[in-house]
């Protein structure tokens, strides 16, 4: 459109055949980083289809927008091809285009989907100028904790979050191993100090593994369920409501997704299983198995 609306296209000559050469390789880079959408990323470059993961190997490894970088390529190499100085300022406008895009869109929007990951990913791969990563960005640290589902005359106790994670949804009580502390030592803890309750003998039921594209969302948790316990029923502020709800209506109320998977399970008689829940960078559960 811009040829036919200037008519600037030039003679071509040599010119021409080193145009080819950025032409090329922006295509042939172009295609590699669709690619990498497609298949690490489990997604595609539109916005209205983002990749699932973070999108950081192949020649995203060497700089985070290989793709602007291929198109603008792939312009400067058309204007060397057509002869054409117009050609090469629209090269330009679309490169500064590019530069206020990833500044104010994307990476503000990348920080929000995948967190920690995002963060580490951009401290050690610039942002336009080829490099190889100066560190290997450290693997997602597994974060460790306790829910203990109490029981009592057909009723479970549970507690609407008014903190991530878990925010405005209905959980069992339960929070995060401390240094040196065993699983069910956790659990006595987080329910004496959440409910006031001092459970006895809690049975180990389940074994649940949480992960997702994003560093600060990796999980393994341990789910217990009690009936015997003691104290008086004092909830701790700051932490959300807290009901005793009939088990035949937890699922009927706003739980995580998971939990409506794995909640009917837990009382059932057998022995304790495992089960694995495998989110996208957004938290939306994908797929989940149970052994």
């Amino acid at each position: 459109m811009i040829l036919n609306a200037t008519g600037t296209e030039g003679e071509g000559g040599a010119l021409r055949l080193v145009g080819l050469v950025p032409l090329v390789l922006g295509i042939a880079v172009l295609a590699g980083c669709f690619a990498g959408f497609m298949v690490e990323g489990e997604g595609t470059p539109a916005p209205y289809d983002p990749p699932h993961r973070l999108v950081t190997g192949r020649l995203y490894g060497w700089m985070r927008n290989p793709m602007y970088v291929a198109v603008t390529t792939i312009l400067v190499g058309e204007a060397m091809f057509y002869g054409s100085i117009v050609l090469l300022a629209w090269a330009a406008v679309a490169w500064i285009f590019f530069n206020f895009f990833v500044v104010l869109y994307e990476e503000p929007t990348l920080q929000r989907r995948f967190g920690l990951a995002y963060e580490q990913y951009v401290e050690h791969v610039p942002r336009w100028i080829p490099s190889r990563p100066r560190n290997v960005p450290p693997r997602p640290q597994l974060r460790l904790a306790t829910l203990v589902y109490a029981l009592r005359d057909g009723q479970v106790l549970l507690v609407r979050r008014t903190a991530d994670p878990n925010r405005g949804l209905w959980v069992a009580p339960g929070g995060k191993l401390e240094d040196g502390e065993s699983p069910v030592e956790c659990a006595v803890r987080e329910m004496r100090e959440e409910t006031g309750l001092v459970i006895n003998q809690p049975l180990l039921r389940a074994v649940m593994t949480e992960t997702s594209p994003r560093a600060d969302y990796q999980w393994l948790t341990f789910i217990f369920v009690a009936w015997d316990f003691a104290g008086t029923f004092t909830p701790a502020t700051g932490v959300g409501e807290f009901r005793w709800v009939p088990v035949d209506e937890v699922t009927k109320l706003p739980i995580p997704p998971a939990d409506a998977i794995f909640f009917p399970r837990l009382l059932q008689d057998g022995a304790t299983f495992s089960a694995k829940f495998e989110y996208d960078a957004d938290l939306n559960l994908l797929r989940s198995e149970e052994t």
